[in-house]
């Protein structure tokens, strides 16, 4: 009994270990990759690649359209001018 259980195990393929390929081999089933992924809809190969990250993922971010955000130019030139007009300046927000 001991035995026959021995020879099944070591006859049993071992799914955990990897073989080592020759060239040949891995052309081989290179080639039988790009066929079964020919005979795929398109989403389903894109799907693959971004799964795989072979496909460059792109961030796209949001500008801030703020109305804070939009900063004036303080100009010590255009300060004078405006003191001397008579007209108060009371900073960034006093200028619109």
């Amino acid at each position: 009994m001991t035995s026959l259980f021995l020879a099944a195990w070591l006859a049993a393929p071992s799914y955990g270990a990897r073989a080592n390929l020759n060239n040949t081999q891995v052309r081989q089933r290179a080639h039988q990759l790009v066929q079964l992924l020919r005979r795929q809809d398109t989403r389903v190969l894109r799907s693959v690649m971004y799964y795989m990250d072979w496909v460059p993922k792109f961030e796209y971010k949001r500008q801030k359209c703020k109305k804070n955000s939009i900063k004036t130019n303080e100009d010590p030139v255009m300060d004078m001018l405006l003191d001397a007009a008579g007209i108060p300046n009371a900073g960034p927000k006093g200028r619109r």
